[in-house]
């Protein structure tokens, strides 16, 4: 045990220790500052003063000029040092000063505004910035903007992009930590609390419970398993510009999990031991637990487990990182943000797991009863799991029926400890009456749930969380159903919405895309909460809708997301009405009514 646990904080530490070298680096501002200067009426100076031991790429400037009609005619940018770059090869780059001149098409306004891209790397460290965008107006040019959010997957506002590409280490890694504690208390995280505590329960042995102090440091490997695997997970993902969790999310890895579920939860039955080969188990510190039961390999493996079938929903902080990674290489630094991340994600599971250890029933019967309680719990896991690739009809008939069968299981055991009464008259209460109140109050809700779960697949509901939606006309589906009409679904990869974005530019109109899968939660979310608003509806009037399905994630599923640089679903593009993307407003993950039609109107200057 005392090994598993160096490993893990010696692999915490050298994370977070390559983080630090990684972090403090200049504010892009302050690295490149940049200015204009009009030599005459349709010539401009462009120019960089680059900090030492910093230079600029020559292959990523380009320019760009608001001034009504008049447009650059010509740049004339000097040759750089050649240079051999790790990710692009043989390029040129510029160091300490760089000047461009510029011509335009007519005079120059007063109000003219320059708007300059470029990127940049700091030497000594072999990192390199975001893309970045620098604005300039004629009428000031002492006033300059300088911001990123040209890279992949990224947006101008987005607070956690910014913090990676500017912010000090511990504004990083406090501000990673916040979102993942606050990703903790989202829809997505629930299954990895009945995971764990399962883990916690099936730690006793000989039907002890596991206690505190177990509890606690099972706890603590099940989140150190998660960090890590987040933070490996996403530095792989990052560098090969595909998110490993969503290549998981198809429909035979999902039943291989869901599988897995249901042999843990046969297990939590009695039906077998899933033991651990004995050569292999003096090789895990002799142990001799149950996989299920707590072993700490076991729980560590979960941990692992865990992240694979729930990262995928992690929403903006985990693509900011890997956007981070993509762009600038910066493995480090992101990486660690993203451990920090699910640090923040399992600080609530830390407690969960220690009260579960503190407060289940000491040794006796009843802590078969428990064990037997989470066996119906994994198997709820498992069928969150497989429910997305099944009909509504058949996912409501399946927690119906598995929610009645936990009520009449409950009601078995509660017959079961009652002991018989001798006599007609009454008793006085005993200790145990309060329990057994308790006992079938909850298993007569049990049965009133599983109940309602088929009343719901009668009726034509979709909703497990809302069985009844159809009979009080509330039916969150079918208002998901009536908006995505209005929405052209795409199926056939990149073409197919290459094709689509060509004929909206065609007719002049801009267009917004959402690339969504059915296993995603918070595009489910996206769809059913935000895009049937009213202001959303009408922030989006005369748009362009187009909706690209990956659920399948094929080789062309996988092959669009490369190219328009999208590592998870939900992700929101918009189009102006040429075509191009405005990359500056793009979202990912999840985003309520009032602030997706306020980004929606932004984007189409509305």
């Amino acid at each position: 045990m005392t090994r598993t646990l160096l490993v893990v904080l010696l692999s915490a530490l050298l994370l977070l220790t390559s983080a630090t070298a990684s972090a403090g680096l200049k504010p892009v501002e302050e690295a490149f500052p940049f200015q204009i200067e009009q030599i005459a009426e349709n010539r401009l100076v462009a120019t960089w003063q680059i900090a030492p031991d910093h230079y600029l790429y020559r292959h990523a400037l380009d320019f760009s000029l608001e001034d009504g009609d008049n447009e650059i005619t010509d740049v004339t940018i000097p040759e750089g040092e050649k240079h051999h770059d790790e990710f692009f090869g043989e390029v040129q780059i510029y160091r300490d000063f760089l000047q461009v001149h510029i011509e335009t098409s007519q005079p120059l306004s007063e109000s003219a505004l320059l708007r300059a891209e470029f990127q940049g790397c700091n030497e000594p460290r072999a990192l390199c910035y975001p893309p970045s965008v620098a604005e300039a107006r004629l009428d000031d040019p002492s006033t300059v903007t300088v911001s990123g959010g040209r890279g992949p997957g990224s947006g101008g506002s987005d607070p956690l992009t910014g913090l990676l590409a500017g912010g000090s280490l511990w504004a990083v890694l406090g501000g990673f930590f916040l979102a993942g504690l606050a990703l903790a208390f989202t829809a997505c995280l629930y299954p990895m609390i009945p995971i764990l505590s399962g883990l916690i329960v099936g730690a006793g042995r000989a039907g002890e419970r596991p206690g505190t102090g177990r509890a606690l440091w099972l706890s603590f490997v099940y989140v150190q398993a998660v960090a890590i695997t987040y933070a490996g997970a996403g530095a792989l993902a990052g560098l090969s510009g595909r998110a490993i969790q969503a290549d998981l999310q198809g429909p035979l890895v999902t039943g291989l999990f869901s599988t897995l579920f249901v042999l843990l939860a046969l297990a939590m039955f009695g039906l077998y031991n899933l033991q651990v080969p004995a050569a292999l188990q003096s090789r895990l510190q002799n142990a001799s637990s149950r996989l299920p039961g707590g072993q700490v390999a076991g729980v560590a493996a979960m941990g692992v487990l865990s992240t694979l079938i729930v990262g995928a929903c992690s929403g903006p902080a985990l693509v900011a990182a890997l956007a981070f990674i993509g762009n600038t290489g910066e493995v480090a630094l992101g990486a660690g943000a993203l451990y920090v991340m699910a640090l923040g994600m399992g600080a609530p599971l830390l407690l969960v797991g220690t009260a579960a250890g503190r407060w289940m029933p000491r040794s006796g019967p009843w802590m078969e009863a428990v064990k037997q309680a989470f066996g119906f719990v994994f198997l709820g896991v498992a069928l969150w799991m497989a429910a997305r690739f099944m009909p509504s009809w058949l996912e409501l008939l399946a927690w119906g029926l598995l929610l009645l069968a936990a009520a009449g299981w409950l009601a078995w055991r509660l017959r079961r400890a009652q002991p018989p009464t001798a006599e007609a008259t009454p008793r006085p209460a005993t200790p145990g009456a309060t329990p057994r109140v308790l006992g079938w109050s909850l298993t007569a809700l049990i049965a009133l749930a599983g109940g309602a779960q088929l009343l719901g697949a009668a009726t034509g509901a979709s909703d497990p969380l809302r069985p009844w939606a159809v009979l009080t006309g509330d039916d969150r589906a079918q208002a998901r159903a009536q908006v995505l009409a209005e929405w052209q679904t795409l199926h056939g990869g990149e073409p197919a919405l290459r094709e689509a974005l060509s004929a909206a530019a065609a007719e002049g109109r801009p267009a917004i895309v959402e690339i969504t899968a059915d296993w995603c939660v918070y595009c489910i979310q996206l769809e059913e909460r935000t895009l049937p608003a009213q202001q959303v509806r009408e922030a989006l009037e005369g748009v362009e809708k187009l909706r690209v399905d990956i659920t399948a994630m094929s080789a062309e599923d996988q092959e669009l997301l490369r190219v328009r640089e999208a590592y998870l679903p939900p992700a929101i593009l918009f189009f102006d009405a040429s075509g191009e993307e405005l990359r500056d407003y793009r979202i990912a993950g999840f985003k309520g009514p009032d602030e997706f039609a306020e980004q929606a109107r932004a984007a189409f200057e509305r």
